[in-house]
């Protein structure tokens, strides 16, 4: 995919997701435990400021992590959380921008556009991606074989 794709929810597009180290929890995957997991996760760490956060959503295995970006201001603290290296891959973004609520309302359905455009070329293998950008901005991302 060489171009970008308009939608009402937002643009596609094909992107690179590079290596990323995580500090993470895990948790099944469902809304009620998603939405009780965030702010206990975010509450260990002193500063969120310059916190990168993403939920990776692993599917078939029914589990969730709540991650962050190991940062080198972490000094190797683990905040009490476990810690593993995200390989990356190739995935196709749907960049979300709406004001919260309506931003999480917009999740489930950029997720079924993205699946039913897309559903023969991912791979199944590698979690799907939430990328909180900022407070208003939230990228999708289907894991996709080249």
């Amino acid at each position: 995919m060489d171009k970008t794709i308009n939608t009402e929810l937002g643009i596609i597009q094909e992107v690179t997701v590079e290596k990323m180290n995580f500090l993470y929890i895990e948790i099944p995957n469902d809304i009620d435990n998603q939405k009780k997991a965030w702010p206990t996760f975010e509450a260990r760490f002193p500063s969120l400021t310059g916190r990168k956060m993403y939920g990776l959503d692993y599917g078939e295995s029914k589990l969730y992590r709540v991650c962050t970006l190991v940062l080198e201001s972490d000094h190797g603290e683990l905040f009490g959380f476990d810690q593993f290296e995200f390989e990356g891959g190739t995935y196709i973004r749907l960049r979300l921008k709406f004001d919260p609520p309506e931003l999480y309302e917009k999740i489930g359905p950029a997720y079924q556009l993205l699946i039913g455009h897309y559903e023969e070329d991912i791979n199944w293998s590698f979690p799907f991606i939430e990328h909180y950008k900022a407070k208003n901005i939230l990228d999708i991302m289907i894991p996709i074989t080249k």
